[in-house]
């Protein structure tokens, strides 16, 4: 039996299918083109410290070929050579595959992917050069003063935890995975039960629906599987420091965040707008207009199912490296004293404005359909998030800026000329 739910109104459509497998969509009829989203609830806090980045190398390995279509440049040239585009991404809580064509390639496209994760043949010569490929893509990554910051950062917040590892894994893991490991994987988290079906476009659910469910005949429903929840909040501030002879000492400044279900996390999406998105933020003016001490210099927030993280970024003259983390360490202790009706009201329209602005474009609705759908179990209209937004008040920002940006639970991640850790410690309070 299917089940569907949608009212009148709703811009989302959404259908249960007998198997548990879940199709969302929402039509776009002035849209030329269709995006399809195939949403799996893995990703890498749900691995070992053995099979660390097995959801990443299966995510890689699905591209290589099917038993339909048994080589790479055969489902890359499907997609790309009718001007479409073809990716896949894994995060610390899914792993998505998706497409972007123009709308008479959408049965053909669709197929497609439900194909790569249905019938990937998983040749042993194949997987051997893909894990040449992820080795070298971690040595990359460990290459980039600024990528090497974000790591630490991770480890800092999160750390013995999957939270607080590289999604791609270790070279050790890397090395040792097998096939079996790979197909083992696949088997327990790829189940229709586990898997959101997103298509956002000039198409209509109906079509939607009787695609997906001939296309899922006989795909096992399985059952949920268990993440490792996070521990508890540090209790004192921690610095990591790596030196390198560079031309700026990459920084990153992080406190513990809330989760994706914390009624404050609109507040706190705020704080970060205020404080460092767009060339209007406090950091960007004061850091970099009013004292020239970086060139780039942003923050960000990261919300997971029972955690989350709140970061500021910079790269600086490492002979100033002293004053940029003294100056914004003032502009974040100044987020809890100080804010105006005025300057939160500009933060509301940043933020609501680049949601709506995505919204006209079909992977954006999509991606929006399906990662709600797969991590919350519902999705939310664009007006009530606008709505939820609206509601924050400067004593809301405050508040949760007076909870997070506290001195003991500051991390600081530092690559660079720099040599002196301890006296990096000793700056590091609120």
């Amino acid at each position: 039996m299917l089940t569907s739910s949608a009212t009148e109104e709703a811009a989302f459509r959404k259908t249960v299918l007998e198997n548990g497998l879940r199709v969302v969509s929402s039509e776009m009829p002035h849209a030329r083109s269709v995006s399809i989203g195939v949403y799996v609830g893995v990703g890498s806090r749900y691995e070992s410290d053995e099979r660390a980045g097995v959801s990443h190398f299966l995510e890689h390995m699905l591209f290589k070929g099917t038993s339909r279509m048994p080589t790479a440049r055969e489902i890359s040239e499907a997609i790309e050579g009718t001007g479409g585009s073809l990716n896949a991404g894994t995060e610390h809580e899914l792993t998505t595959y998706w497409c972007r064509v123009a709308r008479p390639q959408f049965r053909e496209s669709l197929e497609l992917l439900v194909d790569l994760i249905r019938n990937s043949l998983f040749e042993p010569d194949s997987i051997e050069k893909e894990r040449m490929v992820i080795v070298e893509e971690l040595n990359m990554i460990n290459d980039y003063p600024g990528a090497k910051v974000d790591a630490f950062i991770d480890e800092m917040l999160w750390p013995e935890h999957p939270l607080g590892r590289d999604i791609g894994g270790t070279k050790e893991s890397i090395t040792s995975m097998s096939r079996d490991d790979l197909l083992d994987h696949l088997g327990t988290h790829y189940t229709a039960s586990n898997i959101v079906v997103s298509v956002a476009g000039n198409v209509e659910h109906a079509e939607v629906v009787d695609l997906v469910s001939s296309l899922s005949e006989g795909w096992p429903a399985g059952s949920p599987q268990t993440w490792v929840p996070v521990g508890p909040v540090q209790s004192e501030p921690q610095v990591r420091l790596q030196t390198r002879r560079t031309e700026q000492t990459h920084l990153a400044i992080a406190v513990p965040g809330i989760s994706l279900a914390d009624p404050d996390r609109y507040a706190m999406d705020l704080m970060s707008v205020i404080l460092g998105e767009g060339m209007s933020s406090r950091l960007f003016v004061e850091v970099r207009e009013n004292r020239a001490l970086a060139y780039d210099i942003q923050s960000g927030v990261s919300h997971f199912l029972d955690s989350g993280a709140f970061v500021i970024t910079a790269g600086v003259d490492p002979k100033r490296v002293y004053d940029a983390v003294q100056t914004v360490l003032e502009q974040a202790a100044g987020m809890r004293d100080s804010l105006s009706e005025e300057e939160l009201e500009k933060a509301k329209r940043f933020a609501t404005g680049r949601m709506l602005l995505r919204m006209e474009d079909t992977r954006a609705v999509g991606a929006w359909m399906g990662n709600q759908e797969l991590l919350y179990g519902h999705i939310l209209e664009v007006d009530q998030v606008v709505d939820a937004v609206e509601e924050v008040t400067t004593h809301d920002v405050m508040r949760v800026a007076g909870n997070l940006l506290v001195s003991e639970r500051l991390n600081m991640a530092v690559v660079g000329p720099s040599r002196s850790g301890s006296k990096l410690a000793a700056s590091l309070t609120l």
